[in-house]
């Protein structure tokens, strides 16, 4: 049961890191602080122009955070 309860909390602690890893990147696209990421901001990483279209899924020219949670970079 200890063990089990390890792996659990190892678990949670390697997903809360994923997370603030995407947030830190997240805030460092947007330079502006807009809590979007505008293709202009975009531009200083080319796989995430290349992506930008397909993760842009309302069309709204701009990256909200759960869009860019998509990201594969």
């Amino acid at each position: 049961m200890k063990n089990v309860l390890i792996a659990i909390s190892i678990t949670g602690l390697t997903l809360a890191s994923a997370n603030t890893i995407a947030g830190e990147d997240f805030a460092s696209y947007d330079t502006d602080g807009n809590g979007a990421i505008s293709m202009s901001e975009a531009k200083v990483n080319t796989a995430l122009i290349e992506q930008f279209k397909d993760l842009d899924v309302n069309a709204d020219g701009e990256l909200n955070e759960t869009e860019f949670s998509n990201f594969k970079g």
